[in-house]
């Protein structure tokens, strides 16, 4: 089957594959975004570790989605009554100049994909598949 799409959606996914090699690919998926989070915490830049330490990945839509970033914000104030994001500020401002997140992710983006074609291919490889 021809795919006139570089994206696979899960249930284009599971009904090619199977569920096994699904749940296979989001482990894969959540293990890599460990490494990220990993590096990430390399780079950040240190004062008193609070930012390093925020650093995080969150698993949305049951495994389908696996986010990386920042918890720290500022205190509220009236400019910025939910107070402020440091890690946008770290990442983005061009007089800090010290990111951090997507150098991590740019390291890591082929690797990741590898991991989860692997991990996809061992699953049907096999024949764990349900279907």
């Amino acid at each position: 089957m021809a795919l006139k799409d570089r994206r696979l959606s899960v249930s284009k996914l599971q009904a090619l594959v199977g569920d096994i090699a699904v749940e296979a690919g989001k482990k894969a998926l959540s293990e890599c975004a460990d490494e990220i989070v990993a590096d990430a915490k390399s780079r950040c830049p240190v004062k008193t570790g609070a930012l390093r330490d925020s650093i995080h990945k969150e698993v949305k839509k049951n495994g389908e989605r696996v986010t990386v970033g920042t918890r720290l914000k500022s205190a509220p104030s009236k400019k910025y009554p939910n107070g402020v994001n440091y890690g946008k500020i770290v990442e983005f401002s061009p007089r800090i100049n010290k990111p951090f997140l997507y150098p991590a992710l740019d390291a890591h983006r082929a690797q990741t994909k590898e991991k989860i074609r692997q991990a996809i291919a061992e699953a049907v490889k096999h024949g764990k598949s349900d279907s």
